[in-house]
């Protein structure tokens, strides 16, 4: 039998900074990775092998062999089949038997199945997983056809689509309002323009029911519930994902909704010396509290960290308090932000909020080369001017703009404490030091309050 001091089941982001994490806090204790390939994707970066960013599907590859060999940790390519809790051992597909101190079970997600749309499995049709042979082949079959239909209109879905037009492809997108769950309905419907402006055809709000085949049985169209079909040469699912807890759930392990492994702010499950981390456990909201399935790299290589330095004791007691929903993405060459709770969702769920939104250019003076206009909307407690959620559009620069509203959500900073913001503006960088819109904003909530 195979012994480790501290065993890892699975090969994605968080598995990876969970390995490095420990042997830095751990320099005496053996690490083990255990992952069901050799190779491993980087998860968001798969939608570009579609397009012109990157060269081939190996651009995308994450070298974790390497990456292992230079951390000092053990890397096997096992999958894991069954894992005994009482005698610390999680069972191999070769037979092999892996003991373990400490195990973390990081074994992310998997596309989601619609089981409802008639031929869903046909050839033809594609789903988009973080295998890598899968992805070779994809990539592969779809390299000669010409019209796409991509079902979803999610961050994977879109940004695939925006790839595959990018390309020289025809593309039709079906789905319902764009990045629906991360971003206000206004700045959808500027997401909606802008995929519309560069030729992508967009049916909102129509249901997939069946993917219609030719004489060969291959994917040749999908048809709406209305009966409509829409002609293509392939099809690409992108119906979300779902956490990947067979093996949780067949070992014994508490699950909760949504079919994740139940962790507490320590990421410990229920089973002694065993944590979770990543797309497979439960995510709970930052602002609400609520169960949330959010699936971000950010925040499993966030669980990562705060599981290892608590792995033999409470080093970290301000344990991971949920996750802020922090994302931001690229749709033609405009870039938007997102963090922590949207207008839309903290008024359906009863949060007393106000809102602002300020408009400025990136660049003073505004004729500056490569000047965007930046819109930042951020949404507030209204008794105490916490900030609970901001949404950011504009050009490359909103990428760290809004992981600073992150920092701010996340450190339950209020629009008082923004107005002493120091920030280092530069012509050429930001927007003007008179006119930094995450101040002008702040101002713009709490002199409500303060004139009230």
């Amino acid at each position: 039998m195979h012994h480790s001091d501290i065993l890892i089941i699975g090969g994605g982001p968080a598995a990876m900074v969970t390995a490095g994490t420990a042997r830095q806090y751990y320099p005496n204790k053996s690490v083990t990775v255990l992952k069901k390939g050799k190779d491993s994707m980087v998860p968001c970066g798969i939608p570009y092998v579609f397009g012109p960013l990157l060269e081939s599907v190996e651009d995308d590859m994450i070298p974790c062999g390497d990456m292992a060999a230079k951390m000092g940790t053990e890397l096997i390519v096992e999958e894991a089949v069954g894992i005994d809790f009482e005698k610390k051992r999680v069972a191999g597909k070769s037979g092999e038997s892996y003991g373990y101190e400490k195990l973390i079970i990081a074994t992310g997600s998997v596309p989601k199945i619609p089981r409802q749309i008639a031929n869903h499995d046909a050839p033809g049709v594609f789903f988009v997983p973080k295998d890598p042979d899968y992805i070779r082949k994809m990539h592969a079959e779809m390299a000669g056809m010409k019209k796409i239909v991509v079902v979803g209109t999610g961050f994977i879905g879109i940004e695939i689509a925006n790839e595959f037009q990018d390309s020289g492809k025809e593309v039709t997108l079906v789905g319902s309002r764009l990045l629906k769950h991360s971003f206000d309905p206004e700045v959808s419907s500027y997401m909606e323009k802008i995929v519309e402006n560069k030729g992508i055809v967009h049916y909102k709000n129509q249901r997939t029911c069946e993917i219609v085949l030719d004489e060969r049985g291959h994917a040749c169209g999908v048809k709406f519930e209305d009966g409509e079909v829409v002609a293509c040469d392939g099809v690409v699912l992108a119906t979300g994902y779902r956490p990947n807890t067979d093996l949780a759930r067949k070992s014994g392990l508490s699950m909760r909704q949504g079919d994740t492994i139940y962790v507490d702010e320590y990421m410990r499950t229920t089973q002694p010396d065993v944590f979770a981390i990543g797309d497979c456990a439960e995510k709970r909201h930052f602002i609400t509290k609520r169960t949330i399935p959010v699936m971000l790299a950010s925040t499993a290589t966030a669980e990562a960290r705060i599981a290892v330095a608590n792995l033999y004791s409470i080093n970290l007691v301000k344990s991971f308090s949920g996750t802020i929903a922090i994302f931001s993405t690229v749709i033609g060459d405009t870039c938007f932000g997102s963090a922590g709770i949207t207008e839309e969702d903290a008024r359906k769920q009863r949060i007393d909020i106000t809102t602002t939104v300020v408009t400025v250019p990136d660049k003073h003076p505004a004729k500056l080369p490569n000047s965007h206009e930046q819109a930042v909307k951020l949404i507030a407690s209204r008794a105490t001017g916490q900030l609970i959620g901001a949404q950011v559009v504009g050009g490359i620069d909103i990428g760290e703009m809004i992981n600073m509203l992150g920092t701010i959500i996340e450190n339950r900073m209020t629009v008082f404490d923004l107005l002493g913001l120091q920030v280092a503006t530069h012509p050429l960088l930001t927007s003007a030091p008179t006119t930094y819109p995450i101040i002008v904003a702040a101002q713009n909530i709490a002199a409500r309050t303060l004139g009230a």
